[in-house]
């Protein structure tokens, strides 16, 4: 029998509404919904690959035991049994911090068994353990949000629809999706803004989607963002371009700032970001001219070098030219699932998050500052270091540790050092090849659902409810109910609304519970299979400036100490030489993310891997002559920390002495060829060597490197 289905994707956290043809009680098709007032039937081609990967060949459809080099099945209660005992050992032996959880990006995706979720279970615990895929590649957004705004806020949205003027800065919204402009359909939004006037000044080494379609695109040198926006804020500054009477009412230390950045002058910016002085100028009275617009950063400015800096002097130009809870500029999105903002609310609190034994780093607020979250880059010696705290059971929820984290080898020492590695996934993923238990996870279809990732990122209030669509595999599990029975097996204190771990509640009523303060009550969400918008068809802006910023004097922090010491330290750097430093290395490596995969997911599917099964080398076509390569030759991408092979393939995005280099991909137990599975970049990244003090985060972005055609080096 043949069925249509409404629901929306999770495959990134984007959640586009969808179609989905069921036949026999299986999916047959998947298109976008064109009933959903969001995204309108916008659909990308991982989201129409969902049925390749619900009924994929390889996906796991019950647990399996780890017996020596062999993998056996093992039913799932008896699999919950086994690690709630060695759980419960170890913590008895250890102590609760022992145990620690990895959320991943799959695990997010998850309303009933994300993040929010996994913080109870460890609360019950009496673990601080709590890693998250954010703390790999946007730390910088907790770390400068504090220190600008005074803790979480929640302008977080360029009002793209209402704003004269744009600027990207290391993100790519047609690609990246990440969480900091409406995310329904990113390129049609920009583009039809741009229609109606919209000036996009772009701040990216590579020539990005976004980048083509700028009025301003500034090529800046990889690493140097934060040069070229130290710059941008002296020329505004200076000319007296701010918005006087928003920084007199909400932004303090003004004067400071101001005599900070007085080294940036635009020559010394030329000379140091590759970028010409008039661009620089240009796009500083561009954006500060604008009556309205605002400014937003991505993850190829959060994983490079000065990251905290370079994210704060985002928010501090969009502070100096007031585009805070205005319309056309850094609004909000208030859905369902949370919380209306208006005069009365207050800064929201955050606790003092835990310390890592590694480094001296401290936790941070993690997605939204819901939780407290420890760096995962200090994981791997967390795991491999003795002594009190030292993490021995590792619980990945939806993540791939073994191919996102940095420094490779060490993660791999790392996993395989662990007393106990309890994986859940819909595959047999690299970090699997370590693990002592696999659960096999439902696919989306095969659970209900809420939209809670993307709650406060919609363009407007909105809300959606799914049901599942198909039944799962009879021993497959959820993520909550991995959690879930777990806590009852160890007698956990946890606690969801009315329920406790001794019942066994259905997802459905497991959301209702979690979600029972929810402005739209979950019962009203379910009569509406494409979702419901509610309220204006617009962001919110105005009545949480000043009420909601955490600083006692209510104004945002444009001077603040950390900012104005690593001003100086950037200033006293040695200055780039030709494209690269003076260290040896020719290029600097920075990441991008390819349309065909989200982080370690797609690669596997057929539809998605027939361009190519790997992620290429992107270079100039003048440095390929130069090295004597063409488009699909073999090459060593090397540093002081290791090397790996790659293919490479022209590109005129990426400047002479830059490279480009999806990350995500290369699974070092899998033996086929670098051609044939891709290139795990981070083989070329270090854990304790030039990571960022404060936040953790390892270098993985404008790295410094060399190239060397394949035949040059023995393998």
């Amino acid at each position: 029998m043949h069925e249509s289905h409404k629901t929306f994707c999770r495959f990134c956290h984007v959640f586009c509404g969808l179609e989905v043809d069921v036949e026999d009680g299986r999916v047959v098709g998947v298109r976008g919904d064109r009933d959903n007032e969001v995204t309108r039937g916008y659909t990308c081609l991982k989201g129409r690959a969902e049925a390749e990967r619900i009924h994929h060949p390889d996906r796991l459809t019950s647990p399996q035991r780890r017996d020596g080099d062999r993998w056996e099945p093992i039913p799932r209660e008896a699999a919950l049994d086994e690690v709630a005992e060695r759980l419960g050992d170890i913590v008895a032996r250890h102590g609760p911090d022992a145990v620690a959880v990895y959320t991943g990006c799959g695990g997010h995706r998850t309303s009933a068994g994300g993040p929010w979720f996994v913080r109870r279970f460890l609360q019950a615990l009496g673990s601080t353990r709590m890693y998250t895929s954010f703390t790999i590649d946007s730390p910088s957004l907790a770390i400068a949000g504090k220190r600008f705004f005074g803790g979480p806020f929640p302008c977080n949205l360029l009002d793209v629809e209402r704003a004269e003027c744009a600027m990207f800065v290391g993100t790519n919204p047609a690609r990246s999706h990440q969480l900091n402009i409406a995310q329904s359909s990113p390129s049609h939004r920009i583009a039809a803004a741009k229609r109606g006037g919209m000036k996009i000044i772009v701040l990216d080494p590579r020539r990005s989607d976004v980048a083509r379609s700028a009025d301003i695109h500034l090529q800046a040198r990889p690493g140097e963002d934060a040069t070229v926006l130290a710059a941008m804020v002296k020329v505004i500054l200076d000319r007296g371009l701010q918005d006087q009477q928003y920084v007199d009412a909400y932004v303090s230390g003004v004067d400071a700032l101001h005599a900070a950045v007085r080294g940036f002058d635009l020559d010394y910016a030329e000379r140091r970001s590759g970028v010409p002085k008039q661009k620089i100028e240009d796009a500083a009275v561009t954006f500060a001219t604008a009556r309205s617009g605002g400014a937003v950063s991505g993850t190829g400015l959060h994983m490079a070098a000065h990251h905290n800096l370079a994210t704060q002097l985002v928010m501090t130009l969009n502070g100096l030219c007031g585009r805070y809870d205005r319309p056309g500029g850094m609004a909000r999105s208030e859905g369902a699932l949370g919380h209306a903002f208006n005069e009365d609310s207050r800064p929201i609190a955050t606790g003092t998050p835990p310390r890592s034994r590694i480094r001296g780093i401290s936790g941070m607020p993690g997605l939204f500052g819901a939780y407290d979250e420890l760096p995962t880059n200090t994981l791997a010696d967390e795991i491999l270091t003795p002594g009190e705290g030292q993490v021995r059971a590792l619980i990945v929820n939806g993540g791939n540790p073994a191919l996102v984290f940095a420094e490779a080898r060490r993660v791999q020492k790392a996993l395989e050092t662990l007393e106990l590695l309890v994986v859940i996934d819909l595959f047999r993923s690299a970090t699997v090849a370590h693990a002592d238990y696999v659960f096999a996870a439902r696919h989306p279809f095969e659970r209900p659902d809420v939209s809670k990732l993307m709650d406060t990122s919609y363009p407007f209030p909105f809300g959606h409810y799914t049901p599942g669509l198909v039944e799962g595999p009879e021993e497959s599990i959820e993520e909550w109910q991995l959690f879930w029975g777990l806590a009852r097996r160890l007698g956990l204190p946890l606690r969801v609304g009315k329920l406790t771990p001794e019942a066994t509640p259905t997802t459905d009523e497991f959301l209702d519970e979690m979600y029972r303060h929810a402005r739209v009550p979950l019962d009203e969400l379910r009569k509406h299979p494409s979702g419901v918008a509610f309220g204006e068809r617009t962001m919110q802006a105005g009545g949480v400036v000043p009420n909601m910023i955490g600083h006692e004097d209510k104004k945002f922090a444009a001077g603040h100490p950390a900012l104005l010491e690593e001003l100086a330290e950037v200033l006293a750097e040695q200055l780039p030489c030709d494209g690269a430093a003076a260290d040896g290395f020719a290029f600097r490596m920075i990441t991008y993310r390819m349309p065909e995969v989200y982080c370690t997911q797609g690669q596997n599917l057929p539809s998605l891997a027939k361009k190519r099964p790997y992620n290429p080398v992107l270079m100039n076509p003048a440095a390929m002559r130069e090295l004597g390569v063409a488009d699909g030759d073999s090459v060593w991408v090397e540093n002081q920390h290791g090397r790996v092979e790659g293919i490479v393939e022209a590109s005129g995005d990426v400047a002479a002495g830059t490279i480009a280099f999806a990350f995500g991909w290369g699974d070092p137990s899998d033996p086929r060829p670098a051609r044939e599975k891709g290139s795990n970049v981070q083989a070329l990244t270090c854990a304790d060597q030039g990571y960022d003090r404060v936040t953790g985060l390892a270098l993985q972005s404008a790295i410094p490197v060399n190239v060397r055609p394949s035949h040059q080096i023995g393998r």
